[in-house]
C-alpha cells in the first residue's frame, strides 16, 4: 500500500524528470551544432551563396559574410577549399539557417603575413598589394610591373626597366610610359610626349 501512494507521488516528478532530460539533451546537441569549422564545397556567384561541409554534412546553400554590405559594400567571394567558421543561428540540424564567416587561414591558404605591421592582399592572378605601417611603405607587385612608395623614397619597376627618387612623390607607369610628380617638378618618360595630339618630345 505504501509502495503504490509513493509512486503516485513520484510519478510526475519522475515525468517531469524525464521531460527536462529530453530538454537538455535537445539544447546540448543545439549548441554542439550552433558554431562550427567548415570548408567551402561550392559556391554560386551569382545568388551569393555557398555550400559548406561541416563533419559528415553538408549545408544546402547558405549566405556569406562580405567586409561590409551597406552605404559601402565590399563583395569578396569564397573559394572551394577555403575553411569558415558556420553559425546555426536558428539551431536547426538542417543547416538552412546558417550563415559562413570565412577568412580562416588552412594548410592550403596559409597566411600572407607573420609581421604585425604588414598587411598583404594577394588577388586570384597573383597581383599583390601591401603596406607596412611601421615603415610607411606600400608595395604593389602585378607581374613585372612593382611599385614601391614610401614617405622617403618611390620606385618603380617593369621588367629589367627600373626608376628610384629620394623624395615625396606620385608616379604612375603604364608599360614603357611614366610619369612622377614631387617636389622638383613634372618628370615624364616613354617614346613619345603630346600636348592635345601636337607632338613636344620624342625618344
Amino acid at each position: 500500500m505504501f509502495d503504490v501512494l509513493l509512486r503516485m507521488q513520484l510519478e510526475p516528478i519522475v515525468e517531469r524528470l524525464a521531460q527536462m532530460e529530453t530538454q537538455l539533451e535537445d539544447l546540448y546537441r543545439r549548441a554542439e551544432s550552433f558554431c562550427r569549422i567548415g570548408v567551402c564545397q561550392e559556391v554560386d556567384a551569382s545568388s551569393n551563396t555557398c555550400k559548406i561541409s561541416h563533419g559528415e554534412l553538408l549545408t544546402p546553400p547558405i549566405r556569406f559574410f562580405n567586409p561590409s554590405a551597406g552605404a559601402q559594400t565590399e563583395t569578396r567571394i569564397p573559394t572551394v577549399g577555403e575553411q569558415c567558421l558556420l553559425l546555426n543561428y536558428g539551431g536547426g540540424d538542417g543547416g538552412a539557417q546558417s550563415v559562413a564567416l570565412f577568412g580562416l587561414n588552412s594548410d592550403r591558404f596559409p597566411p600572407l603575413s607573420g609581421v604585425a605591421t604588414l598587411t598583404r592582399r594577394r588577388q586570384q592572378d597573383g597581383t599583390q598589394l601591401s603596406y607596412d605601417a611601421a615603415g610607411h611603405v606600400v608595395d604593389w607587385v602585378n607581374g613585372p610591373t612593382a611599385f614601391t612608395g614610401s614617405r622617403e623614397r618611390v620606385e618603380m619597376s617593369l621588367g629589367a626597366t627600373s626608376l628610384a627618387m629620394t623624395c615625396e612623390a606620385i608616379s604612375l607607369q603604364v608599360g614603357a610610359v611614366g610619369i612622377v610628380l614631387d617636389a622638383s617638378g613634372v618628370h615624364l618618360s616613354g617614346p613619345l610626349v603630346d600636348h592635345q595630339g601636337r607632338v613636344i618630345s620624342t625618344a
